[in-house]
């Protein structure tokens, strides 16, 4: 298994064990492939975005880089609910994943939050987040 699969199977496993309450995959689905008690749940799912910033020095080219990824988040809130109310829950969902960042395990310690983009509401009563994570080898 390569480096990257390596850790990414590694964050989520970390992740599924700092928050069970939420569910964990790497395997990307609109919402209408979720079942309803997925959207219900809270669903992460974490996305290799590429490598790159490699220092190519002598005998390690294309290591040493930065692996980018991005964890999408995906729920659905009851029907009536407000659009004040997905949002509210989608930085709720941001907070999770910062305070996992603050107590990561040794493993997982160059793993970096660089943004966040949400829905703005667009989707209510779905409600999404993509989070922007980096891990510096």
């Amino acid at each position: 298994m390569n480096e990257i699969t390596t850790r990414l199977n590694l964050i989520i496993a970390e992740l599924s064990q700092a928050l069970p309450n939420r569910l964990f995959s790497r395997d990307l689905k609109d919402f209408a492939q979720r079942q309803e008690i997925e959207l219900e749940t809270g669903i992460y799912t974490l996305l290799s975005s590429g490598e790159g910033g490699y220092q190519n020095l002598l005998g390690r080219a294309a290591q040493d880089g930065t692996a980018q990824m991005a964890l999408l988040g995906q729920f659905k809130l009851p029907e009536d609910s407000a659009g004040s109310a997905v949002e509210d829950a989608e930085l709720d969902m941001v907070q999770e994943i910062k305070d996992f960042l603050i107590t990561l395990p040794p493993t997982l310690c160059r793993l970096q939050m660089t943004g966040f983009t949400q829905s703005k509401q667009l989707e209510a009563p779905f409600g999404w987040i993509v989070i922007d994570l980096q891990f510096i080898r």
